[in-house]
């Protein structure tokens, strides 16, 4: 199977997806990542905060959270192309990151997890990446504060009762991965979406779900349901919620 190129989409691509992405939303409609960005944008509460972007490289909303005052730090095996003095670039395999501990207030992984370790980007395959990764988000975020993460969800095939995996690019997720993920984890938010409208073979509008509906939304729409997670180190009464 070929690999997906590893090269980061031009600064004008990123520009005009985000330009169809708010044109959308005009109109009424609501793409997945306009789910995911609103769900990080809700769970990013304070001023001047320490903000680590991990899988970045082809999104505006780090170069957004910096324009707003906040310090972000680009973690990405590709470039970062976008520049602002609150902007922090680290090109490299987060799986080997130097990162000091409690050095963030916020850690954001937007459609990210399910790609480490498959080698789709140009990054090294790893087996179980996943679960290296939250231990090093777990060692790097400070207490009291939160990791943000959206992903594709999806029950396991019932023919082989295994997750949904595509080679070299992703893992969709299931519940029972999700619970051994987020081993040691307090959950402070949860939203499940699943596609409701296609326009010309795409998804242009998504509504809120239960996790199940979600699960089983590629049975049903052939289209994998989302889900989004915040997390925390201490428990949610941290939060005054």
């Amino acid at each position: 199977m070929k690999r997906i190129s590893f090269v980061p989409d031009s600064r004008f691509k990123v520009r005009m997806r985000e330009i169809t992405r708010r044109s959308l939303r005009l109109f009424g409609g609501r793409s997945e990542r306009d789910i995911e960005y609103d769900f990080a944008y809700r769970n990013i509460v304070g001023n001047r905060l320490y903000i680590l972007d991990i899988g970045g490289c082809d999104s505006l909303l780090p170069l957004t959270l910096a324009r707003q005052g906040h310090k972000v730090t680009v973690y990405d095996f590709r470039p970062y192309p976008e520049r602002h003095p609150n902007l922090t670039v680290l090109q490299g395999d987060f799986l080997e990151n130097q990162l000091p501990p409690c050095s963030f207030n916020v850690i954001v992984m937007v459609s990210t997890i399910e790609h480490i370790g498959f080698g789709g980007y140009g990054d090294p395959e790893f087996k179980d990446a996943d679960f290296n990764v939250m231990r090093n988000l777990h060692r790097i975020l400070l207490n009291g504060v939160k990791v943000i993460l959206t992903f594709p969800f999806n029950e396991r095939e019932r023919e082989r009762n295994k997750e949904r995996i595509i080679p070299q690019f992703e893992r969709w997720y299931t519940p029972e991965r999700c619970k051994k993920l987020f081993e040691g984890w307090y959950k402070v938010d949860i939203e499940f979406w699943v596609p409701e409208k296609k326009i010309f073979g795409r998804w242009v509008k998504w509504k809120p779900a239960t996790m199940r509906q979600a699960a089983e939304a590629y049975k049903k729409l052939g289209m994998h349901g989302l889900a989004c997670f915040a997390l925390s180190k201490e428990p949610q009464e941290w939060y005054g919620r």
